[in-house]
């Protein structure tokens, strides 16, 4: 599917932009300190970026395929320099200012267009499906590009355009990078996931986000990562360090964030509030400024300690001081999008999306402490003199042993001062020139003694010899380098083995006066580096200056070192001690085949230990351990099969059927094979078969990952162990019993599904499955009505029956029951056929009784289902989290609402709602359980609620056209009107007419079923 040209419409977090929401009046602001100016632009801006470097401006125009090239001056103002022709709706573009290349983002014919900032030459290159953003990290001149419509992130080399492929989460929308640790954060907007990447090997493992993820931001200052989670309006905050995550509230609908690199402070966009939450990095605590109407963009200019906020409904520009957070207003074009600033120039720049122009803002300068003029001897300054640039050089020849530099303020009651010599208001300063930098601070001070501003002219003398930064050698203590070294060659490789632990590097400079830097530290020529070695790839970059400051060489080092080597190590006699027979087979060629699902594995890719029954109550075991071999070999050949295709997600099951008819069935996992294909095999599956059931393990379990790299050390000796167990004799015998006296009845086996985790002697079962559904089925003899049947949960100490999403499928003459939930328990199948007298006839009739028989809804009375009364908040939340199958929750004491009691019948199912964001109470700390439930608030439960079971719906293009319908669209809710579209585009809910959504209606009793029994289908929880 391609974009539309019109790229508001790819996207719903770009379509919010469009929407006319509600606002109380723009709070009063001072007037704007700033001048504003426009420029035409080609048709659609959509992004916009500075190269500081060289105060050029760089436009993609979505709609005309094309970038428009500005270059800004001091004096001359903006001019038009060039309009580079690029791919099929240019939607992102980002600056490498180091190596003066940009690169843009053309989301219609998959590639990126690379533009040489000096000649304005254009290169494409291909990339993944749908580019949809950009980023640079100029430290590594390594360039990352998300592609929203293949799940990839492509990894584009800046020095050769040579890319690689990384695999993400679902629908990649913002990435962000952490120059000082190397790592590139991706978040996937349909998976509620982010993804981060190591920037040297490239690995990459999965962090839970907020619902939505939509854009992210690097504090430099602690690393942390901060995510705009669109549809649950919050930020998830990553550790840098350790993926840890916590959660802020901020307002409705957040579609943007950055950080202040200097203060540390976080400002985030909330569209539908039309305000800006500011979050301060050390210790979170929020505030909140109002701005303009529909904001969506924001730059910062760090230097200042202003931030510009761009207001797509109001086409202005939200001006805030970071000091005390006073606002001022700066009218604009159309429908601003983007903002860009230039610290140097103290400008910023709006693209304006739907007047095809770009807005220039000018501060107003504080000149009265600013030079007038800056000039020298010998040599030329770089950049040329401009009074709000503050940093040049100058590069001399050896033969100029000194230099005047002349220098003279605007105001002419101003002074200058240099190091400790103060000069009137014009100064000659002499400069005696030692070889390589020479470094001289000029300040000038204003006549009122407070204000001050200080530039810096570095002047480069270049030594008696031509400069020289290269190494001489360059050795370590295990292996060989590869290729061997010679100084011209920059990039060197060395493989070891798991065994080597650490090496030793030593560089040697040819010349004494280079200076050397490993790893952004300074050391000795020939001094000797220990560095410790991490598992997989570890890189040093040594970079040397020669002593002219100006010649520099960068050389960099790759070190692998090995995975552990991986052995089968069968249980111990304590835990297989058997009366039956023990069966160790070594996996043969046989053992792992190509199938049309994936892959399976035979029986000779597990060691076999089977346990006879003994005694009265003895029970037949079998339990079988997958050789890591094996199962590596596995995940290699899913990997090989999706080698050739865009769709990562086709033939990803691994599939182990256990033969034998024991009631306990174990299969155990090695622990570090899981935990690595976490990264490299993210959408596989794992099926254990039996004769009566199966067990699909999902490689993509972050909870299960996590706890596993958490062994640290021990990963290599854990299991992982899934354990399908089929209840018999007394204990079967009176759970059917007891559901038999409840009403339903019982077909098929009741099976125990748990799974744990050994280590070391030590057993743990493993019950924190998050937000993963685990896929489990029962088989039955025979067909079974899915209309009057579920499978249900089965609580061993009451019997009591509980609904868990299942869908099912007829094969062979027997019925499969798939069944979804989010932990371990006991399971079988239930048969009910329930209906009630005051239904008959009634347009729901169909969808409650087909609930009722699933054990979801009650009647108020045995016969009667009162489908006309109106639903309670606390009703309705009861029915969701039945639905989802999720076990109550009593809110801790500090968290609960103020109207919910420890004993009410609720507690337990607003606690666990709450817990999971699928609902949140009222600004004044209540949840109102006993009121009745509007419409809106109904929409925006069951959107959260399909976001819970990763199902959340897309709108794509569709939000304004689902709502424009309605005559009633400006009575629902801002906060509301994100998941009415959701609903409506789902089929879930529906207008009560063909033009009225009636938003603040009571919804009843039958609207609430059959809401219920429609998510439920959408989410994939019932045929």
């Amino acid at each position: 599917m391609k974009f539309s040209k019109n790229p508001l419409s790819r996207h719903l977090f770009i379509v919010m932009l469009a929407i006319a929401l509600f606002t109380a009046g723009l709070p009063e602001t001072e007037r704007a300190a700033a001048a504003s100016s426009n420029m035409a632009a080609g048709r659609g801006p959509h992004a916009v970026a500075v190269n500081p470097a060289t105060n050029r401006i760089y436009v993609a125009n979505a709609d005309s395929d094309s970038v428009t090239v500005l270059e800004d001056t001091y004096g001359g103002g903006v001019v038009t320099v060039a309009t580079v022709e690029v791919g099929t709706t240019p939607y992102a573009l980002a600056v490498n200012p180091v190596t003066n290349k940009i690169y843009v983002a053309n989301v219609d014919s998959d590639t990126v267009t690379v533009i040489d900032g000096v000649t304005n030459s254009a290169a494409e290159v291909e990339v993944g499906v749908q580019p949809f953003t950009v980023k640079v990290n100029p430290v590594t001149n390594q360039i990352y590009i998300a592609n929203i419509g293949d799940d990839t992130l492509t990894v584009m080399d800046g020095a050769t355009n040579q890319t690689s492929t990384v695999a993400t989460g679902a629908s990649p929308f913002a990435v962000a990078v952490n120059e000082t640790a190397n790592k590139v954060y991706v978040a996937n907007v349909d998976d509620d996931t982010v993804t981060v990447i190591d920037g040297v090997s490239l690995t990459a493992l999965t962090v839970a986000a907020g619902a939505g993820p939509n854009a992210l931001a690097v504090n430099p200052l602690t690393g942390s990562v901060y995510v705009t989670n669109f549809y649950g309006n919050t930020i998830t905050v990553i550790d840098g360090a350790t993926n840890v995550t916590s959660t802020l509230a901020v307002g409705t609908t957040p579609n943007a964030v950055e950080v202040n690199e200097v203060t540390g402070k976080i400002y985030v966009v909330n569209d539908s509030s039309n305000n800006v939450t500011v979050i301060d990095g050390s210790n979170h605590s929020i505030s909140t400024v109002s701005v303009g109407s529909g904001p969506n963009a924001l730059a910062i200019n760090a230097d200042t300690n202003k931030i510009y906020v761009a207001n797509y409904d109001s086409n202005d520009v939200t001006v805030i001081d970071g000091t005390n957070l006073v606002t001022s207003t700066v009218a604009v074009g159309t429908n601003p999008i983007a903002a860009a600033v230039n610290t140097a120039l103290n400008k910023v720049y709006v693209a304006n999306f739907n007047s095809d122009e770009i807005t220039v803002i000018a501060e107003e300068r504080v000149t009265d402490a600013d030079l007038s003029t800056l000039a020298v001897s010998t040599g030329t300054l770089s950049p040329s003199f401009d009074p709000g640039i503050n940093s040049y050089t100058v590069h001399v020849d050896h033969e100029a042993e000194d230099v005047t530099i002349t220098a003279a303020a605007y105001d002419a009651a101003a002074s200058i001062s240099v190091t400790e010599h103060v000069y009137g208001n014009s100064a000659e300063i002499p400069v005696s020139l030692q070889v390589g930098a020479n470094v001289l601070p000029i300040t000038v001070h204003a006549a009122d003694e407070l204000t001050s501003r200080t530039y810096t002219v570095t002047i480069y003398r270049a030594g008696a010899d031509a400069a020289n930064a290269d190494l001489s050698e360059l050795s370590v203590s295990v292996g060989s380098l590869q290729p061997s070294f010679t100084p011209e060659v920059s990039a060197y490789s060395l493989n070891v083995g798991n065994e080597t632990a650490s090496l030793s590097v030593t560089a040697v400079t040819y010349h004494p006066a280079t200076t050397m830097k490993i790893n952004g530290s300074p050391r000795q020529s020939g001094s000797t580096l220990t560095v410790s070695l991490q598992t997989g790839f570890n890189q040093l970059m040594i970079v040397t200056t020669a002593e002219d400051g100006l010649t520099s060489r960068t050389y960099t080092l790759t070190v692998n070192r090995a995975e552990a080597p991986i052995e089968y190590r069968p249980p111990n006699s304590a835990d297989t001690s058997t009366t039956g027979k023990t069966e160790n087979v070594k996996p043969d060629s046989d053992a792992v085949k190509e199938s049309p699902d994936g892959v399976t594995l035979g029986s000779g890719a597990a060691a076999l230990t089977v346990k006879a029954a003994t005694g009265i109550s003895g029970k037949a075991e079998v339990t079988a351990m997958l050789h890591a071999d094996s199962l590596t070999k596995a995940f290699s050949m899913l990997r090989g099969k999706n080698s050739g295709t865009q769709d990562s997600k086709v033939a990803q099951t691994i599939t182990f059927e256990l033969p034998g008819k024991e009631t306990i069935r174990h299969v155990g996992i090695p622990a570090k094979v899981l935990a690595a294909a976490a990264t490299e095999n993210p959408h596989a599956l794992i099926k254990i078969k039996t004769d009566n059931a199966s067990y699909t393990l999902p490689i993509h379990f972050p909870t299960l990952t996590v706890f596993l790299k958490q062994l640290g050390g021990k990963l290599e000796k854990a299991t992982v162990f899934v354990t399908i167990e089929t209840v018999t004799g007394a204990a079967s015998e009176q759970m059917v019993e007891q559901a038999k006296a409840a009403g339903p009845t019982l077909a098929g086996d009741i099976i125990d599904f748990t799974l744990t985790i050994e280590v070391e002697g030590s057993k743990q079962v493993f019950t924190d499955f998050g937000r993963t559904y685990v896929k489990r089925s029962i088989v039955v003899a025979g067909t079974i009505d899915p209309a009057q049947a579920t499978a249900v949960r089965v609580d061993p100490h009451t019997g009591e029956l509980s609904f868990v999403p299942s869908v099912f499928t007829t094969t062979n003459g027997a019925a499969e029951v798939n069944i979804f939930r989010t932990g371990n328990s006991l399971y079988t199948i239930a048969e009910s056929k329930k209906s009630f007298v005051d239904l008959q006839s009634h347009w729901s009739q169909s969808d409650v009784e087909l609930l009722a028989s699933k054990l979801i809804v009650n009647g108020r009375t045995d016969t009667g289902f009162f489908p006309e009364d109106n639903v309670t908040r606390a009703e309705f939340v009861s029915l969701i989290i039945r639905a989802l199958g999720l076990e109550e929750e009593v809110m801790p004491a500090q968290n609960a609402f103020t109207d919910v009691g420890k004993s009410d019948w609720f507690a337990g199912i607003i606690g666990i709602a709450t817990k999971e964001q699928i609902v949140s109470g009222f600004e004044d700390g209540t949840f109102r359980p006993n009121d009745p439930i509007t419409r809106e608030q109904m929409a925006v439960i069951a959107a959260n609620a399909l976001s819970f079971a990763d199902k959340s719906v897309a709108l794509a293009g569709k939000f304004n056209p689902l709502l424009a319908v309605f005559e009633d669209k400006a009575a629902i809710s801002s906060w509301a009107q994100v998941a009415a579209a959701q609903m409506l585009e789902s089929g879930v809910m529906a207008g009560i007419t063909e033009h009225q959504f009636a938003p603040q209606n009571m919804a009843t009793r039958a609207q609430s079923a059959v809401v219920i029994k429609r998510l439920l289908q959408t989410a994939g929880f019932i045929n």
